[in-house]
């Protein structure tokens, strides 16, 4: 296996940004008890990126960039829609747009990260693969260590664009790629997703959503229950549990206000929906941070 040598302290500064976010975006870590979906769009503007974690634990998520991912030492869990892999030294996976994926360590493991928008290399939006993962190659991790070289070396991003489309030379013939027939469907979930990061703490229900970006209510429903595997409601609630752990996690606030703020409109459904999310009452939770 090809080594890599961190630089500097510019990788960890991105770990820590990555965990900063994980925090105050309301990515929160879930119990393992609760296998329901609390998933966040993740917004990322650069055309190529890539940075190498250590010991990555990171919960659910998607974003338009295709992800790349390939384990440098130890093991990591990796959840792609809603199917589970484990993936040791030299395996990785291609998570195409839009597809909900987390992260979850398992033993002290390293890997490398690549980002790159769909349209970077060429179109990847109408194929998905039917399984992800692509066991050691022969060729394929000197390749991805080399593109990420070239990336740190701030090369143009021409020589990006065409070695990572030779990375997808080599790969994509190893999967066994489908055709998605749901494009548009597709190109809805990020619009919807971030509407909702911006609108959860407001009223907010199918009929004033469809209203204001001009989408149907049942595609929207259909969206959340075949794409997410969750209502509509519950991923709001969700969202606004989120909030309201961080609330209490950083605040004094009274737990009555924390619950209004959040967007609930009872106490009886804040206490109802976060012990589901959590496993505890938020008295209890804010007790336990005090005594910790």
């Amino acid at each position: 296996m090809p080594t890599i040598a961190l630089d500097s302290c510019a990788d960890e500064q991105i770990h820590i940004m990555f965990l900063v976010l994980q925090k105050f975006h309301c990515l929160v870590f879930r119990d393992d008890r609760e296998e329901d979906m609390n998933i966040k769009y993740q917004h990322r503007d650069q055309a190529f990126h890539s940075f190498i974690s250590t010991n990555n634990t990171y919960p659910l998520h998607l974003h338009k960039n295709v992800e790349i991912t390939m384990v440098l030492s130890g093991k990591i869990n990796i959840s792609i829609n809603g199917q589970d892999y484990v993936l040791s030294e030299g395996d990785m996976a291609i998570i195409f747009s839009n597809q909900p994926h987390s992260y979850k360590t398992i033993e002290k493991n390293q890997i490398l990260l690549i980002f790159f928008d769909a349209t970077f290399p060429g179109e990847l939006f109408n194929h998905v693969p039917d399984n992800p993962v692509i066991p050691k190659h022969q060729m394929l991790p000197g390749l991805l260590t080399t593109l990420y070289t070239l990336y740190k070396e701030q090369c143009d991003n021409r020589l990006l664009k065409a070695y990572t489309s030779v990375v997808l030379g080599h790969a994509l013939p190893l999967l066994l790629m489908k055709k998605v027939d749901y494009k548009k469907e597709v190109d809805l979930i990020p619009k919807i997703l971030a509407y909702i990061d911006i609108h959860f703490l407001d009223h907010i229900d199918l009929d004033t959503l469809s209203k204001e970006l001009g989408i149907s209510k049942f595609i929207i429903s259909r969206i959340f229950s075949e794409q997410f595997h969750i209502s509509f409601r519950d991923y709001i609630n969700g969202q606004r549990a989120a909030f309201a752990h961080m609330l209490l996690l950083s605040t004094t606030h009274p737990v009555t206000d924390i619950a209004f703020d959040s967007g609930f409109n009872s106490l009886r459904s804040f206490y109802r929906v976060f012990k589901k999310e959590y496993g505890i009452t938020p008295n209890e939770f804010r007790r336990k941070v005090f005594e910790d």
